[in-house]
């Protein structure tokens, strides 16, 4: 598994950061992959990050400012094109113990057995346990790439999904920086032919997802926006 290193990006990060690592590390197949964390310019919760840094096999990379969830991930993935890594995936996971270590290694198997391609964790989001703006957030942006794309994903807005190296150098040169930067990545696999595996995992919205830093109105639009821009105002 030393080809694989988990990623999570965060931004002003509670005690649910270190949740999702003790979580992470109760498993021996994941507790010994390297975790990068991106600090997106956290002003509150450094404490939580300085106790990160205790964790076995984690490091920490910084914005000096917030910059959006696709920049930390695009900051990730310079860091390893940079540094001459041998790893083959960086797997993102979200900070907020909305992703479980079970679902991870899901995720792991996924790419054991269906190799190079893109990976996402995909939720059933089921009504009764899906806040009502990511459900809806959720259900237009499968619609909006089905209609304008023909492909069919069960879940567009997962933040579990494994990037395969070998698209690094072109997906740090995507545009987006905020959570629009997850559909752009998906669009320009496709337009690559690049394959895309789902896997069914636990659909977990702690406290209605409160924690979250999505922004419905605004962060919704822009990722309807990146499929109609993409699809006819291409550069």
């Amino acid at each position: 598994m030393s080809n694989i290193v988990i990623v999570i990006p965060t931004f002003n990060p509670t005690q649910l950061l270190l949740n999702t690592l003790n979580d992470l590390d109760a498993y021996p197949e994941l507790k010994v992959l390297p975790k990068l964390i991106v600090n997106d310019g956290s002003f509150n919760g450094r404490e939580y990050l300085k106790e990160a840094k205790k964790y076995p096999a984690v490091s920490i990379i910084e914005h000096e400012e917030n910059k959006g969830k696709g920049a930390a991930i695009k900051t990730a993935m310079r860091h390893f094109l940079g540094n001459g890594s041998d790893f083959d995936f960086i797997l993102t996971v979200d900070s907020d113990r909305q992703h479980l270590g079970r679902d991870v290694i899901s995720l792991v198997e996924s790419i054991r057995r269906n190799g190079l391609g893109m990976h996402i964790g995909y939720r059933r989001l089921p009504k009764e346990k899906t806040p009502m703006r990511s459900f809806l957030g959720n259900l237009f942006s499968r619609k909006f790439l089905y209609c304008f794309y023909r492909i069919e994903l069960q879940d567009t807005q997962s933040g579990l999904r494994a990037y395969p190296k070998s698209c690094f150098r072109y997906l740090v040169e995507l545009k987006s920086q905020r959570y629009e930067f997850e559909m752009e990545a998906i669009i320009n696999m496709i337009s690559r032919n690049v394959e895309i595996f789902e896997t069914q995992i636990e659909t977990v919205y702690l406290n209605s997802n409160q924690s979250s830093h999505f922004r419905p109105i605004v962060d919704s639009l822009k990722v309807l926006g990146i499929i109609v821009k993409l699809k006819f105002f291409k550069p």
